[in-house]
């Protein structure tokens, strides 16, 4: 017979050709079309299990010729079905053979080789040797961890590593041992599931995502895992073909996230309820070229329009954080695309929201100003409508994936600031009980030196402040007593100290200086070299007349005056203190009148001004009390 026709024979033929196999295989049987199709295959070595893999039926859908091995106990079987046809009948001829044991061998490393180090499932090789070209009766799904590469940048490669292996090991819970789970691709996964109902499938993969939203690792506790899945289910095609039409699903699910899609449906409709489409804004003079564009991105946006420059900038001071992406058309009445961009750039706009160019002038000055000003990206009319489309949608991915990064970051770094402000707190208790200091005294503060380095940056840039100094500032004034820790506690605690017990007290700035000054691996810390600033000289006085060291006017560095003064203020007006509360009004006329020393006068005017947003947060203005119950204190019960 040619190798065209070598497959058709008659029923004589068929059993002619068997018998002659017979003397190679001690298995052969012809089975139809209909056996196939309608009962469980059983292989002749295991008649109480049915097949996962049917080589029979793959030959059938293939009209061809299939292999496979399977093992049973220590034992291990090849399988060949050869499709032909039988008087006009579609059927198969099945062989097997028993393998001696180092075939067995054999197949132990080659599983070896199929396995990914990783995660310990199928790897990428397994697919393309022994899955791609078969035909299964089964469901077919591409599984992708949302924002991995994010995972990855912000907690680093050891965290996608664990989310990837307890991934694996969620879904390896939740299918048979006869399924196969395939590491197709970095952080896809390929998941075949013989002999499953539509059904089923469905609930199965559902089941998965519900599973892999509720886990948590330990160790990346901050680390939120899910997954968009795509499904199909193939029938009388192979993997291959079922693995792209799960591909483009789960690229549909992608668009929400956290999401199963196993139909093909609208990818406006893939998302729930609650979630929205990405917002572009059209700004164009022309109705025509906003008709096109719109008509464009009208699937998978939500579109609005802007006539001019002016209606543009407008729609960005009303609508502004709604907008995902903004299409500018460079040529336009009054204000052209470049003054809207000029302007955006201005009110620092850009950073959150992409621009892209649309026009018609396409000269190389004209892109390059374009990029120069800030634009995200530039294209020339006449466009490609796919084109548009794919660079619309690719930038407004970039920048939303850029968000949920700072998102992130954020979130780290509010977590970390509130350990520290925690810790802070703790040793704050433990110095405030250890020289019987007011409960809440180094908080509160904490928040004056905030408030007061607030309202100095709005007066004056002389002393040249950036918001991180300012919040290193506000952390470091929480250790601004801490040498008191270092004096014996009943001088501390003494109710009328002698001169010579002052003059121990006095020491407690130069003892904290010290105590920074040891830590010498954290010298060139900005938090620390602040602090050792604050502890040896927020007893310093404008007029020179402070203590250690006698500094004057702005030789003392700005965080400890700063913090000197809101000391000063919270020791007269705070709850609880050694001495009773003056009321606000009568402790500031104090402060600027010099009776606790001399302070910086523009300080003091900035703690006028803020006086009404320290009464009302803080709640500080108490009645005056009797004169004649006040007890007495000098400089040194300052803080």
């Amino acid at each position: 017979m040619s190798e065209l026709t070598d497959h058709i024979m008659t029923r004589q033929q068929a059993e002619e050709e068997m018998a002659c196999l017979r003397k190679i295989f001690p298995i052969v049987r012809l089975l139809d079309r209909k056996t196939l199709a309608e009962q469980p295959c059983y292989p002749p070595w295991k008649s109480a299990h049915p097949c996962t893999s049917c080589v029979g039926r793959e030959a059938l859908a293939g009209k061809c010729q299939c292999t496979k091995l399977e093992t049973m106990g220590s034992k291990l079987y090849q399988a060949i079905a050869r499709y032909v046809e039988i008087d006009g009948e579609p059927s198969v001829i099945e062989m097997v053979l028993p393998l001696d044991s180092s075939a067995l061998r054999t197949l132990h490393s080659d599983e070896q080789l199929y396995t990914d180090p990783l995660i310990g499932a199928y790897n990428r090789r397994f697919y393309e040797e022994e899955l791609k070209h078969k035909y299964l009766n089964a469901g077919v799904a591409m599984i992708d961890l949302d924002d991995f590469k994010l995972c990855n940048d912000t907690f680093g490669h050891a965290a996608g590593d664990a989310a990837l292996r307890l991934t694996a090991a969620i879904i390896h819970r939740c299918i048979r041992s006869t399924d196969m789970l395939v590491r197709y691709g970095g952080d896809e996964l390929l998941l075949v599931l013989p002999n499953i109902s539509a059904g089923h499938f469905v609930q199965k993969l559902r089941y998965i995502s519900k599973r892999l939203s509720t886990a948590h690792l330990p160790e990346f506790s901050k680390l939120q895992l899910s997954a968009s899945i795509g499904g199909v289910m193939a029938a009388d095609i192979p993997i291959s073909d079922a693995v792209v039409v799960a591909d483009k699903r789960m690229y549909l699910a992608k668009r929400c996230k956290n999401t199963v899609v196993t139909e093909d449906v609208a990818p406006s409709s893939v998302c729930s309820g609650n979630a929205h489409r990405p917002t572009v804004l059209i700004v164009d003079d022309s109705p025509m070229n906003r008709d096109i564009l719109s008509e464009i991105l009208s699937d998978d946006f939500e579109v609005l329009e802007a006539s001019n420059g002016a209606e543009c900038l407008e729609i960005l001071d009303a609508r502004g954080p709604e907008l995902s992406i903004l299409l500018l058309d460079i040529v336009m009445p009054d204000m052209d695309g470049f003054d809207v961009l000029s302007r955006m750039a201005a009110q620092g706009l850009l950073e959150d929201l992409p621009v892209v160019m649309i026009s018609s002038e396409d000269s190389a000055q004209t892109v390059r100003r374009a990029y120069e000003l800030g634009a995200s990206d530039y294209i020339s009319r006449p466009f490609d409508a796919r084109i548009v489309h794919r660079r619309v949608t690719n930038i407004t991915r970039l920048y939303a994936r850029q968000r949920r990064l700072r998102a992130m970051v954020s979130q780290q770094f509010y977590d970390r600031e509130k350990n520290d402000q925690i810790l802070f707190g703790i040793l704050s208790q433990v110095m405030e009980v250890r020289y019987g200091e007011s409960s809440h005294h180094i908080p509160r503060v904490q928040r004056i030196t905030g408030i007061l380095l607030e309202r100095l940056c709005q007066k004056t840039d002389h002393y040249n402040l950036t918001g991180a100094d300012r919040r290193l500032i506000v952390t470091a004034a929480a250790l601004h007593d801490i040498g008191r820790m270092a004096i014996d506690g009943r001088i501390l605690n003494a109710p009328d100290p002698t001169p010579e017990q002052k003059a121990i007290l006095r020491t407690h700035t130069i003892l904290g200086a010290q105590m920074l000054e040891n830590l010498s691996q954290y010298q060139d810390e900005p938090l620390v070299k602040f602090a050792l600033q604050i502890c040896r000289w927020h007893h310093e006085r404008w007029d020179g007349s402070g203590f250690p060291d006698g500094l004057k006017g702005d030789s003392i560095p700005i965080a400890a005056q700063v913090v000197s003064l809101a000391d000063a203020y919270d020791s007269l007006v705070g709850k609880g203190d050694k001495h009773l509360a003056l009321p606000q009004a009568q402790a500031i006329a104090e402060l600027e009148a010099g009776t606790y020393g001399a302070f910086n006068p523009l300080l003091l005017e900035c703690l006028r001004d803020v006086k009404d947003r320290l009464a009302e947060e803080a709640g500080m203005d108490t009645p005056a009390p009797p004169p004649e119950k006040r007890l007495p204190f000098d400089e040194t019960s300052l803080g």
